[in-house]
């Protein structure tokens, strides 16, 4: 499989889209003033304690407030909870997870003792006995604004690096669940076990595969480097402050993507080629000869069809080659997506049609969770299959389509209602709330009133004011496409005195009744 990693500018954003066979399977887009990033560390203050919801607000500098609840805050002295730690050595960017288990690790706990198990911790003193307002805290963005919800901030620290994650709070050494060979993950536990600093935790990441133990250690050394910068700057810093920023857009593509070596490294400006260059001399020096200027007439973006295809990405309806397609919904709690035949019938067989659908649907699916970076809960409403072997040859389809996904995904399965369900990772806000706004018309219902609703308000309207007016004349002001029903509703009203305008300038669910000057 070819890969490319494209990066340009559109006005104030960085745009980086990865392609896989000359299809964008990934699209990322960094505003000019991203305040509340992934990653970012920041000497936030305690704004508000709330014992009920065993949770706090933290002022870091950004419009909305960070929430960190309970189970995230790690005070000095307290030992990490069992929890919280799995939870970050799954879940945080550029770990790819561990199969080791972190309350016990290759020889090495964490906390104050050798060894933890699953209690240590559990019995902390309520928030509010631990956490005062006023307070300083070192935390780090765990999850960007979704919606109505803001962002979410955690004391368990990550710093990613190229071939390494740093957890500075644990001690524990594993590998990446995605490196599977038995010999190559004890020869990394041997090397991170070597590794100084006893109080401090790290995992291989995907990219450490055949790594050799001075890259290792070099890495290593340069996350401990960062750590150390975080705890000066915490130390002088005046709250609420940014402490450590995560790399941009273009430095983050090429360390999280490393693994995958993209065949081609394609940036619109000398200085980005230049910056990626400067960045691969230092830590794949093998990939150099992959960067390339894009030097067309066409802006890189659009000569790559990226711009086409965010355009496509923000729609509900995704149309396969067969001629079915998909319906997306994105919803606070949840995605919905519906699979449906549309113009496909296929052979003489149902069953054969459904299930070339189904499988043509669900590698779509993973294409499309990459590209939209859709997250949470995910249901799939596939189309019904009477065999077994055909459910089981989709579900097999469906896993082998989610592999490349960088992002953690679990599978859940089929449900009762014949409903296949998976949870995807969620820190930053999916393509379309990055590309759109809520519709001004309908707040993002994506319906407005009928041209009948609008016109039986605006006969009430009339009515009503006819009435206190002493059926003075009255003028009613529609948009265009609600004149017809409102006309025939005001002809139902008899002896009044009523001129419709029509008004191309007014929003199709609204309406203007008013007494005209004698």
């Amino acid at each position: 499989m070819s890969t490319e990693l494209l990066v340009g500018r559109r006005g104030s954003e960085t745009w980086a889209a990865l392609r896989e066979d000359g299809r964008i399977v990934e699209l990322h887009v960094d505003p000019a003033d991203d305040r509340a990033g992934v990653g970012r560390i920041y000497k936030a203050r305690v704004s508000r304690v709330l014992p009920g919801i065993q949770s706090a607000f933290m002022e870091f500098g950004a419009e909305r407030q960070a929430f960190l609840h309970a189970r995230d805050l790690l005070l000095p002295g307290e030992p990490p909870r069992p929890v919280a730690a799995r939870a970050l050595l799954h879940h945080s960017p550029g770990a790819d997870g561990t199969d080791d288990d972190p309350a016990i690790g290759p020889g090495r706990g964490y906390g104050a003792g050798a060894g933890c198990d699953d209690r240590a911790g559990v019995d902390l003193p309520p928030i509010e006995d631990r956490l005062k307002v006023g307070r300083d805290l070192l935390v780090q963005i765990s999850r960007e604004s979704l919606g109505e919800k803001g962002p979410r901030a955690t004391c368990y620290l990550s710093f990613p690096g190229h071939l390494l994650v740093l957890f500075p709070q644990l001690r524990h050494r594993g590998v990446s669940r995605r490196i599977e060979d038995p010999d190559e993950r004890a020869r990394l536990l041997e090397i991170l076990a070597r590794i100084a600093g006893d109080d401090v935790g790290f995992v291989a990441r995907t990219a450490a595969l055949g790594a050799g133990e001075s890259s290792l250690v070099a890495d290593a050394h340069d996350l401990l480097a960062t750590w150390s910068s975080v705890e000066e700057r915490f130390e002088v810093a005046r709250a609420p402050s940014v402490v450590h920023r995560e790399p941009d857009l273009l430095l983050r593509m090429l360390r999280d993507t490393a693994p995958y070596a993209p065949e081609r490294i394609i940036v619109d400006t000398l200085a980005r080629r230049d910056r990626v260059l400067e960045y691969l001399t230092r830590v794949q020096p093998v990939l150099k000869s992959r960067v390339e200027l894009h030097e067309g007439r066409e802006p890189l973006l659009e000569a790559y069809g990226v711009i086409r295809e965010a355009e496509k990405a923000v729609r509900p309806k995704v149309w396969l080659k067969s001629g079915g397609y998909l319906v997306i919904q994105e919803t606070e709690a949840l995605v919905s997506i519906d699979v449906n035949t549309g113009k496909f019938v296929g052979g003489r067989r149902a069953e054969e049609t459904v299930l070339q659908t189904n499988i043509e649907a669900a590698h779509e699916i993973a294409r499309q969770l990459r590209l939209r970076n859709l997250g949470g809960i995910v249901v799939m409403d596939f189309i019904d299959m009477e065999l077994a072997e055909s459910r089981d040859r989709l579900m097999a389809e469906l896993l082998e389509a989610l592999r490349p996904d960088r992002t953690k995904t679990n599978v859940i399965g089929l449900g009762e209602l014949g409903l296949v369900q998976l949870t995807r990772k969620r820190t930053r806000p999916g393509l379309r709330a990055m590309l759109t706004v809520p519709c001004p018309h309908c707040f993002g219902d994506g319906r407005v009133r009928s041209p009948e609703t609008v016109a039986a308000e605006a006969v009430a309207e009339v009515r009503r004011l006819s009435a206190e007016s002493g059926n003075a004349p009255l003028a009613v002001k529609v948009h265009p496409g609600n004149a017809t029903a409102t006309r025939e509703a005001l002809d139902g009203l008899g002896g009044l005195d009523v001129h419709l305008h029509e008004e191309p300038g007014l929003r199709p669910d609204r309406f203007q009744v008013w007494v005209r000057e004698p």
